[in-house]
Order: structure tokens, then C-alpha cells, then sequence
């Protein structure tokens, strides 16, 4: 047998297998099997004279021209794969439409939390007292619900007096974080934000707490992203408060960074109080420890003085933490010398806070302290 019918006898096969594969539509082996059959009319052309020549050439290319609309044709299927998978998942997403519903509510309350009593006086002013005595703030057209702004470096509690409040007052309790408002979408965002404000317009007494609220509220010269998110975050807070709501509705955001935050949220209307929630003094550390010691066995020797003056700077999560480092400490030694007495002693407290130190940065506390000054009245 000859090159050539050889050549023929592949070129066949080949374009046999790509029809099959066609057929099934199967593309990616009707392009392999069409460019195979390509290859060969290639050889076999070279091989010929004449019209047989050209008629192969002719032929030759069509295939080409076929395997380039089958490419586009699978690069189609793709992208309507593609398309429908995002369409599923826009469905899913638009099918929680109302997730934002309020939890329980909190059992948090302000004897919980120990110090800030000016925090706390200043929240009483603001939510408690309004819902106590409403004809005295009517009398005087004082102006409720609105928005608080607790602002002030990690760990010190400000999610602890969100929620308190929404327990003091009753209120249903929407407690919302970044994640849950971000999405890759174009506008589901402001979406998101929208449904926040409608579920809580739906309740009689709402309180919604924003934490990390610089994440949708950075300034917009800072951050382009926020241009859409900014400007539907201040309408949805546009009015909140005011007597012609029938409904009560608390904003608090809390924040870290409020240096961050764009100026329209500081102003009037939008987060009419702003309150600063400082790390706890030595007093409030001491009360802490109360806290956390309560009804446990400490050495009638443990000197809590040394303790509070040891943990400056601590936050009350690493307060919290420290108690529990103390109390490993004991647990440790109870177990390994059964001659040990079983209290909490001033060793095990030195070891605990040999280990543990403030979580908060120098630079976030001189940054702090720094906004603060140039901001609080």
C-alpha cells in the first residue's frame, strides 16, 4: 500500500470519529479528530497536482474553519455554564432576602460589665431614660433613638455594651459584622444594607449594631469601593430617631478606627453621640478581677493590688484572659501535688501575667489618644 493511501485511509478515520464525537456532542474530541484529519489532508496535498491539489486545499480549509466554529461553539457552552452557575447562585443569594433577623435577646447587662461608668451614664441618657421618663424628654423636644458611636481600642467592651442595652430596653437585637453586608455582586452591597434598615423597621423597638463599621463607612476619598456603600448607608440612617418614626430604632457602630470613618457619619443626625470607650482604669481592672474570681478559692494572702498595678495598659478581654491563665496555673498544681493547697495564689497570677501581655499596640493607643484629643468635646 502506498504513502498516500495510507495518508487517505487515516484522513478517513479521523474525520469518521469526528463526526461520532459530533454527533454526541462531544467537542473536545471532535476538534482533536478534526484537527488530526486536517493534518492529513495537509500531507495528502502535498503529495498531488493540479485541481486535485487545490480541491484538497479547498477542503483543507473548510476543516479549519469548521474546528474554529466548534472552539467558538465550546467557548458559548462555557460561558452559558458559567452563566447559569452565577445565576444559581444570585438566585440562592436573592433567596435569603430577610436574613437579617433579629437574635435573641441578649442577657448581657450593665452590671456585667465592670467600670465605664461614664459610658454607661451616657448611654442611660441617650436609650434608657427616654423609654423611663418620655413625657420629660417630649416636654423638652429632646430628640431619641438616632445613632451611638462607640469608638475605642480593641477588647474594651463594646460589644458588651451593645448588647446590654438592647437587653435594658427589650429591644430586638440585629447584631451585623462587614461579612455580612459584602458581596462580590455589583450593588448587593446597598442591597444588604437596605435590608438591615427594612428588618428593623418591621420591629417595634429595634436596636442595630454595627461592629467594625469603618469596613462600609471609610472615607470615600480614602477608598473609591465605598462610593456606592457610603452614600446608602446615610440615607438608610436619615431620619432614624426622629418623631415621625413610628417605630424605635437604635443605630450603634462600633469601631476601632473612627479615624477611618467618613465625615458624614460624624455629623449631626447620623451618630448624634459619639462615645468614647477607654481601656479599663485601675479600678475597673480591680473589678474585673472581682468578676472573674467570683466564687472561686483564692489564697487569703493574694495581693490584688500588685496585680491591677502589673496589668496597665490591658484590655478587658486580656483581663479576662489573664484570670483564666491564673486559674490553669492552679488547676495545674492541684493535679500534679496532692499536697497543694487548692487556691488561686499571687505565684500563679505572676505566672500568668509574665506570659500575657497587653494585645494592644503602642501605635493604636498613641493613634487613639491622639483622635481623641482632636475630636472629644
Amino acid at each position: 500500500m502506498s504513502y498516500l493511501n495510507e495518508l487517505k485511509i487515516e484522513y478517513n478515520r479521523y474525520f469518521t470519529k469526528a463526526l461520532l464525537a459530533i454527533a454526541k456532542e462531544d467537542w473536545n474530541v471532535a476538534v482533536n479528530n478534526l484537527d488530526m484529519a486536517t493534518r492529513r489532508l495537509s500531507e495528502i496535498s502535498a503529495h498531488r497536482t493540479g485541481i486535485a491539489k487545490d480541491t484538497t486545499q479547498d477542503w483543507m480549509f473548510d476543516l479549519v474553519e469548521e474546528i474554529k466554529k466548534i472552539e467558538n461553539h465550546v467557548k458559548l457552552e462555557k460561558s452559558k455554564k458559567k452563566a447559569l452557575a452565577m445565576l444559581e447562585e444570585k438566585k440562592e443569594k436573592q433567596a435569603q432576602e430577610g436574613k437579617f433577623t433579629p437574635t435573641d435577646v441578649p442577657e448581657t447587662t450593665f452590671d456585667d460589665i465592670a467600670g465605664l461608668e461614664d459610658v454607661k451614664q451616657a448611654v442611660m441618657y441617650k436609650v434608657i431614660y427616654p423609654q423611663k421618663y418620655p413625657d420629660v424628654y417630649k416636654l423638652f423636644k429632646k430628640r431619641t433613638g438616632g445613632g451611638i458611636l462607640l469608638y475605642g481600642l480593641p477588647g474594651t467592651g463594646k460589644t458588651l455594651i451593645a448588647e446590654a442595652i438592647a437587653h435594658e430596653t427589650g429591644a430586638s437585637f440585629f447584631s451585623v459584622k462587614c461579612s455580612d453586608l459584602g458581596s462580590k455582586w455589583f450593588g448587593e452591597t446597598e442591597q444588604n444594607i437596605r435590608d438591615v434598615f427594612e428588618s428593623a423597621r418591621a420591629c417595634e423597638n429595634a436596636v442595630i449594631f454595627f461592629d467594625e463599621i469603618e469596613a462600609y463607612a471609610t472615607n470615600r476619598r480614602d477608598n473609591s469601593a465605598m462610593e456606592r456603600s457610603v452614600p446608602e448607608f446615610l440615607a438608610q440612617m436619615q431620619g432614624v430617631g426622629s418623631s415621625e418614626e413610628k417605630n424605635k430604632i437604635l443605630i450603634i457602630g462600633a469601631t476601632n478606627k473612627p479615624w477611618k470613618l467618613d465625615g458624614a457619619f460624624l455629623r449631626p443626625g447620623r451618630f448624634d453621640e459619639k462615645i468614647y470607650v477607654p481601656l479599663p482604669d485601675a479600678q475597673s481592672r480591680k473589678k474585673i478581677l472581682g468578676h472573674r474570681m467570683n466564687g472561686v478559692p483564692i489564697d487569703e494572702n493574694l495581693n490584688v493590688d500588685v496585680i491591677v498595678q502589673e496589668t496597665e495598659g490591658y484590655n478587658g478581654a486580656d483581663m479576662d484572659y489573664l484570670c483564666e491563665k491564673a486559674k490553669e496555673n492552679a488547676i495545674r498544681r492541684s493535679i500534679w501535688d496532692a499536697s497543694a493547697t487548692r487556691v488561686i495564689t499571687n505565684e500563679d497570677f505572676e505566672q500568668a501575667y509574665n506570659v500575657i501581655k497587653s494585645s494592644v499596640l503602642q501605635s493604636d493607643r498613641e493613634e487613639m489618644e491622639k483622635w481623641v484629643k482632636e475630636n472629644r468635646s
